[in-house]
C-alpha cells in the first residue's frame, strides 16, 4: 500500500450560495474577446492503470501528516469487505502519556488472561513446589503503545479523479472510492471480555469449592447434572442477527500488507502508474445538450 504523494491530492470546493435565489447573469456575446489572451493549453490524458486500486484516505480526527516516526507500523486489509486497519504508534515517553492508564489498556492488546486471586495463588503454589519459594519480583508491565485506525467507506456522491502534471501534460486517474479512518477502541471490548472470563473462572472455582464442601459434609452420593450448550445453535442465532455484508466482513480474514510512505522507492513506482503511455485522442460522443442535462439532473421531456 503506497501513501499518496501530496501532488496527487484532489480537493473538492463548495461555494456557499443559494442558486435558486441568486440573480441571473447576462453574458454579452458581442463583447470583443481579442484582449482575453489564452495563456496556455494543457493536453489532458486519461489513465486507467491504477483506477481499480486508487482510494482516497481521509483522517477527520488527525491534523498532521505522517512522517517517519508517526506513520503506520502495521497495516492489514479485507479486500472483499473493503476494510482497512492501520496501527499508529503512541509516544509512551511523552509527558502527556499516562503510564497507569497505558498499563490498564495494554491488557486489550494481547491474548493473556486477567489473573484472578485464585490464579495468583495457584502460581505461587507451583513456584513453591518447583523452587521452594515464591518469586516476589514484579514483572515489567506492558504499555499501550499503538492506536488502531479502522476504515469506513464513504458513499460516493460524485466522480473524483486524481490529477498529476508532468512535462506540461495533465494525467487524470479515476478514484475507485473514499474511506475515512477513525480510531477503533477494540481493546476496550477485549478487556471487557477478559474481565467476564475472569469472573466466570472465579464463579466456577467458588462453585467447585462449595460442592466439595457439601459433599464432604453429607457423605452422600451427589447427582451430577451435566448441561451442554448447543454452540452451533447459539452461533447460528448470532450470525443471523447480522446482515449479509457484516457477516461476510466478520468471516473474512485480515491480510497483512506493508505500508510505504511517499518517500520510499515503492511509492515512487506506484506514482509512475498515474501517467499513461497511451496518448490516443479520445472522441466525445456526447452532445453539449446531453452533457448539460446530465449535470442539471432534470430530465427533459421528448
Amino acid at each position: 500500500m503506497a501513501a499518496p504523494s501530496p501532488s496527487t491530492v484532489a480537493a473538492s470546493v463548495t461555494f456557499d450560495s443559494d442558486l435558486t435565489t441568486a440573480p441571473g447573469v447576462v453574458f454579452d456575446s458581442t463583447q470583443n474577446d481579442d484582449n482575453d489572451e489564452v495563456l496556455a493549453e494543457v493536453p489532458v490524458y486519461l489513465s486507467n492503470n491504477l483506477s481499480k486500486f486508487l482510494y482516497v484516505f481521509q483522517y477527520p480526527l488527525r491534523n498532521a501528516a505522517f512522517d517517519s516516526r508517526s506513520g503506520p507500523v502495521a497495516a492489514r486489509i479485507k479486500p472483499r469487505a473493503k476494510m482497512v486497519e492501520l496501527d499508529l504508534p503512541i509516544d509512551t515517553r511523552s509527558s502527556y502519556y499516562s503510564t497507569e492508564r497505558g498499563e490498564d489498556f495494554a491488557m486489550g492488546m494481547n491474548d493473556k488472561k486477567i489473573k484472578t486471586a485464585y490464579d495468583k495463588r495457584m502460581e505461587e503454589h507451583e513456584e513453591e513446589q518447583m523452587y521452594g519459594r515464591s518469586s516476589a519480583s514484579k514483572k515489567e508491565e506492558e504499555l499501550l503503545d499503538r492506536m488502531t485506525f479502522s476504515s469506513t467507506e464513504v458513499p460516493a456522491q460524485t466522480k473524483y479523479v486524481v490529477g498529476a502534471m508532468r512535462d506540461g501534460e495533465l494525467h487524470l486517474t479515476p478514484i475507485r472510492g473514499t474511506i475515512q479512518m477513525r480510531p477503533a477502541f477494540k481493546y476496550i471490548d477485549k478487556i471487557d471480555e477478559k474481565f467476564k472470563a475472569a469472573n466466570k473462572r472465579i464463579q466456577d472455582v467458588e462453585k467447585d469449592e462449595e460442592d466439595n464442601k457439601k459433599k464432604s459434609e453429607s457423605g452422600k452420593a451427589q447427582t451430577l447434572q451435566v448441561s451442554m450448550k448447543n454452540n452451533e445453535k447459539e452461533g447460528l442465532a448470532k450470525r443471523n442477527a447480522y446482515s449479509m455484508a457484516v457477516r461476510n466482513a466478520e468471516e473474512e480474514a485480515w491480510q497483512p500488507v506493508v505500508f510505504y510512505d511517499e518517500t520510499t522507492q515503492q511509492a515512487e513506482m506506484v506514482y509512475d502508474g498515474l501517467y499513461t503511455q497511451n496518448k490516443q485522442e479520445l472522441k466525445c460522443t456526447t452532445s453539449r445538450d446531453d452533457y448539460l442535462e446530465s449535470l442539471s439532473g432534470i430530465k427533459r421531456q421528448h
